[in-house]
């Protein structure tokens, strides 16, 4: 296997730029160093910018995906269904083996699978249709049965229950001074609590003169009727007072009323109902599950025959699967969107297992760079980048770092640390092995004031700059923030506008 000799890193653009400003200035500075030289003032204007420290690097565009693709197995190509050059989607058909015998094949195993199924539907839903129509009948006669067993029972007990809360129902003083003519009570109580109604009695403008409230199982104030029975509450029962009087005196009825001589009576006749209810619907619920273990027994059958029949469906749509891998062996599909960059068969040819074509996805390009080991602690995943190719200088693309890798590469005796960066909107001219420039931002202080770098004055622990106020030159003090590796300098102590010397 043939391995690539490590490349030095390139000096990039902005470097090369740099040494010859370099070389110009310090040219410059010589010639006018000598005696005959006039003296010549280099101002500048504080801005508000922004100060960056950039490093500054070159790299080369990589495909993110490419792919050899082969057939697993060998043949003969039937047919080839792309050309160089055409864009692909992903499962696209690229190349297909001959497949005549390999489709036989799968014919035979789906008629088997077919066969299989059929058999396990027919052992699974083989009892005859009369037959199966006389349990299903049983089935639901005895649903019906359980159903109206359960309302007429249900409908006993609450006859029982309304007798025996309703019947003997009487108003009786709480005060036993009273010589009040007890009201009538009447109706059904339809209501489930039990209880008691406390009933106050008052004077009134109504037509009988007396209205009274209500407390306890129910409450509210209702008007009094000496002539009909009025309501009491909502629960179904009705109160007629006496026409003699009625002095303001308070009234108890319990429901149910334990004291009347129908009271044993019904309590039994509605705990006979409840015990009735109880056996009858047990009756009717094992009369069910009678007819449902008649209808299981009669249509299902033995499990070791329905294992059976699952066993030999499961085979047959295993020899389908297979059938269907050895067809997908012999048909080439492209494994993401992309474009053919290269085909290495033709139709009739004869082929093995080694790659046939080629495809490079289109917009999925990194660009790889070389970090020095000096610059590498500066750089983190998520910095911005600006990205200049040789091949298309005038133009700049933004981009990301996405990847910095942990290990290093030594070249000449420097280690070296491979870093990914990303296009978010790769241009359509873009391709592999197009070489670039690379700025990668590692800090950057944005609307600051800022200098040029060569105004400032550096004095043991302290920062200067001269400031030119009309024909006056006089050294500030300023407070630098972040010195950046672009030329700039971001500081406090001036104002915008203002005018610095060089020193």
């Amino acid at each position: 296997m043939l391995h690539k000799l490590p490349q030095l890193p390139r000096l990039s653009r902005r470097t090369w730029i740099i040494v010859g400003v370099v070389v110009v200035l310090i040219i410059v500075i010589l010639s006018n160093s000598g005696p005959n030289s006039d003296t010549e003032t280099v101002t500048a204007s504080v801005t508000h910018g922004t100060v960056a420290h950039i490093v500054s690097v070159t790299g080369v565009v990589e495909a993110d995906s490419t792919a050899a693709l082969a057939f697993p197995v060998g043949g003969v190509v039937a047919d080839i269904l792309v050309s160089e050059g055409d864009m692909v989607e992903k499962g696209d058909t690229l190349a297909l083996l001959e497949q005549s015998a390999t489709r036989a094949d799968r014919q035979d195993a789906y008629a088997a699978y077919l066969i299989a199924v059929a058999n396990r539907d027919e052992l699974l839903y083989g009892p005859q249709d009369e037959q199966r129509a006389v349990t299903n009948t049983s089935v639901a006669i005895a649903e019906q049965d359980l159903a109206r067993t359960t309302a007429l029972e249900s409908e006993k007990v609450e006859n029982a229950r309304r007798a025996l809360y309703s019947e003997g129902l009487e108003a009786l003083p709480v005060s036993p001074n009273t010589d009040d003519v007890p009201p009538t009570i009447s109706g059904t109580y339809i209501c489930e609590s039990s209880g008691v109604y406390t009933l106050s009695v008052f004077q009134s403008n109504t037509r009988s003169g007396y209205s009274f409230s209500l407390s306890g199982l129910e409450g509210g104030i209702f008007s009094a009727y000496t002539d009909v029975s009025g309501p009491m509450g909502s629960c179904g029962l009705s109160i007629q007072f006496d026409d003699s009087g009625y002095s303001k005196a308070d009234w108890t009825i319990t429901v149910p009323n334990i004291r009347a001589s129908e009271y044993v009576t019904n309590y039994n006749a509605y705990q006979l109902a409840l015990q009735t209810q109880k056996n009858n619907v047990a009756a009717a619920e094992q009369a069910l599950a009678l007819a449902r273990g008649e209808q299981t027994l009669e249509n299902t059958p033995r499990a070791e025959a329905i294992q059976r029949a699952n066993a030999q469906v499961t085979q047959a749509a295993a020899r389908l699967a297979a059938a269907d891998a050895r067809i997908a062996d012999r048909t080439l599909t492209a494994p993401f969107t992309g474009i053919v960059n290269n085909i290495d068969i033709v139709r009739g040819e004869t082929v093995g297992t080694t790659p046939v074509v080629t495809v490079v996805a289109d917009d999925l390009f990194e660009l790889t760079a070389r970090i020095p080991e000096i610059d590498i602690t500066r750089l983190e995943v998520g910095q911005r980048a600006d990205v200049v190719f040789d091949a298309r200088t005038e133009e700049t693309l933004p981009a990301t770092v996405i990847f910095i890798s942990p290990l290093a590469t030594e070249i000449d005796g420097v280690a070296y640390f491979e870093a990914k960066i990303q296009f978010p909107a790769p241009p359509t001219w873009l391709r592999g092995g197009l070489n670039a420039d690379v700025e990668i931002v590692t800090h950057e202080e944005s609307d600051v004031l800022r200098i040029p770098k060569r105004f400032l004055i550096h004095t043991n622990d302290t920062y200067t700059v001269l400031v030119q106020t009309g024909k006056t030159i006089t050294e500030t003090p300023v407070t630098v923030g972040f010195i950046g590796n672009d030329g700039f300098v971001a500081i406090t102590g001036l104002t915008e506008g203002a005018v610095v010397v060089a020193p």
